[in-house]
């Protein structure tokens, strides 16, 4: 009977060792690290490697994510261009560029300023009178018959990338007052802070936009190499159709 007794406890012992043994094995394959990766960590550290990392934002932002819903193309005296207008980036700007291209506005006027890799800038009527030369950069009018107010929603693509190389964009006198003046940029115009409408660039011609920055001009207060060109540079005409 105490045999019988003795195997039985013995039994109970080795029962109770082998469930000790499988639960402290599991416990341990399951055991939890003490730092745990959720997906609200792993973008919180995202956030903090994308500080780390210098962002140029014309890299961020490609030009194709800008919508063309025209295309400009300007006959000068030099040569040919042909602008991409940004319709839903400065619907306004665009509006009233294609307003006055179809008036034939542009027709006939002169580049009145141009600076050395840093801009051009025409759409004065008053060019066209070189006995008002002083006056040249001080006309100008809108298809709505008065100045109109700046588009510069930070939120564009066309405002992200700012004046880079090929950029057109509104000439004025302050904000708020536009009316037929554009300018288009070369590389110097990259450090321009925003405050003139972004509404397009340059699609085909750049090196006849750098050949007009690059004549002689009358020098003026902003420097030798900015000003009224020596010879005419003339728009000889405008036309606009619908990209696509």
């Amino acid at each position: 009977m105490r045999k019988k007794y003795s195997t039985y406890c013995f039994k109970i012992v080795i029962f109770i060792l082998f469930i000790f043994v499988i639960t402290s094995c599991g416990q341990s394959s399951q055991e939890v690290p003490k730092t745990v990766t959720t997906p609200q960590k792993q973008v919180a550290d995202a956030k903090k490697e994308e500080k780390k990392i210098p962002v140029d934002p014309n890299i961020m932002i490609p030009l194709d994510r800008i919508t063309i819903t025209h295309r400009a193309e300007l006959m000068t005296s030099k040569g040919r261009i042909v602008l991409g207008l940004y319709g839903k980036d400065a619907p306004k700007a665009v509006e009233n560029f294609i307003g006055l291209a179809k008036k034939g506005y542009y027709n006939g006027i002169k580049f009145h300023r141009t600076a050395t890799n840093f801009l051009i800038q025409a759409g004065d009527r008053l060019t066209r009178n070189s006995r008002r030369m002083e006056d040249w950069g001080t006309g100008g009018e809108s298809i709505f018959k008065k100045e109109f107010e700046d588009e510069l929603d930070t939120e564009t693509p066309s405002y992200k990338i700012g004046y880079i190389k090929g950029t057109l964009a509104m000439a004025n006198r302050g904000p708020n007052t536009n009316k037929s003046q554009f300018f288009i940029c070369l590389e110097e115009a990259e450090k321009l802070e925003h405050n003139w409408t972004i509404f397009g660039r340059v699609l085909e011609g750049m090196d006849i936009v750098e050949l007009i920055s690059s004549v002689r001009v009358f020098p003026s207060s902003r420097g030798a190499d900015d000003g009224i060109p020596r010879k005419p540079i003339i728009i000889h005409w405008v036309k606009v159709r619908k990209a696509g």
